[in-house]
């Protein structure tokens, strides 16, 4: 495994914050480690709070660290849940004038999509988070507003395929212009019918890994698995999606995968194992990311 693949290299999706699930690390020591290997930037994500203020606490007391460290809000109902006040907040949630939320994410667990994976309880289905066959309610519909004024990152969340197809519509009529959807449970089809959007497909190691096989807690008590993908449909996933559109994660944190900066090594080798070229490396673990949330 080539750890130094990592200099130069982003990862948007890092779990080292304050959880109820045991964390491998913690964000001083995954700043550390990223800025040691000489990466780029680290994205810090949360289902319990808006983390633009963990990485706002960073680059305070850390005024030399040349790695860019940023947050944002997955609006899970620990952290506020899907509300216009709860987004406008995070956009200024930081230490220093014009450095909050760099992404707000719809829900990537309380969804009634993946609640329906889990098997939960009707009345626990009822109250998550989904896109009516209408179409998105008001009250997303500002929060998309929002999003395209202060023109940062829309993160779809884990929706299903339709409901995904539906919010980018949306998202894009209203004129926001930074989209990234989380894509590793979704078919061939799904891919192909977003591309027209031009959106950015974010596949992550979590999903490939061990721990997508473990019942884990994520937005609450309760232990789920996740659904996850297997490294030969991967391949035409992103192949489908083509790399120019693909940016690689390691979404680790949890105590049962490698800390933050080896898993996302292991998830780079193993796409490299696939076949995908040098330049396809480069588009999916930094030229992608840096674009898409301005770094």
């Amino acid at each position: 495994m080539k750890i130094d693949l990592l200099k130069g290299a982003i990862d948007n999706h890092v779990h080292c914050c304050p959880h109820i699930n045991k964390r491998s690390t913690n964000i001083f020591e995954v700043v550390k480690k990223a800025e040691q290997l000489k990466m780029h930037a680290i994205g810090l994500m949360d289902n319990f709070s808006n983390t633009s203020g963990y990485a706002s606490l960073v680059k305070k007391h850390l005024p030399k660290l040349k790695l860019k460290v940023f947050g944002g809000l997955i609006m899970e109902p620990p952290s506020g849940g899907v509300n216009y006040e709860n987004a406008k907040i995070s956009l200024n949630y930081s230490y220093f004038n014009n450095d909050g939320a760099k992404f707000i994410s719809f829900p990537t667990h309380h969804t009634r999509y993946v609640a329906k994976l889990e098997k939960r309880k009707k009345n626990y289905i009822n109250n998550c988070f989904y896109v009516p066959d209408s179409g998105p309610t008001k009250e997303t519909l500002k929060i998309l507003e929002l999003i395209a004024k202060k023109n940062i990152v829309l993160n779809t969340g884990h929706l299903s395929g339709k409901e995904t197809i539906s919010l980018v519509s949306a998202a894009k009529k209203i004129g926001v212009k930074k989209i990234i959807v989380p894509s590793n449970t979704f078919d061939l089809k799904t891919i192909k019918d977003l591309k027209k959007f031009k959106v950015k497909f974010e596949f992550s190691y979590f999903f490939v890994s061990k721990a997508a096989n473990v019942p884990l807690t994520h937005v609450d008590g309760e232990k789920h698995v996740i659904q996850g993908t297997n490294q030969d449909l991967l391949k035409f996933l992103i192949k489908e999606a083509n790399p120019k559109n693909v940016i690689l994660s390691g979404d680790c944190g949890v105590s049962i995968l490698p800390k933050p900066h080896i898993g996302f090594s292991i998830f780079i080798n193993q796409i490299i194992k696939l076949g995908f070229s040098k330049k396809d490396i480069e588009y999916m673990i930094k030229i992608n990311s840096k674009k898409l949330f301005s770094l």
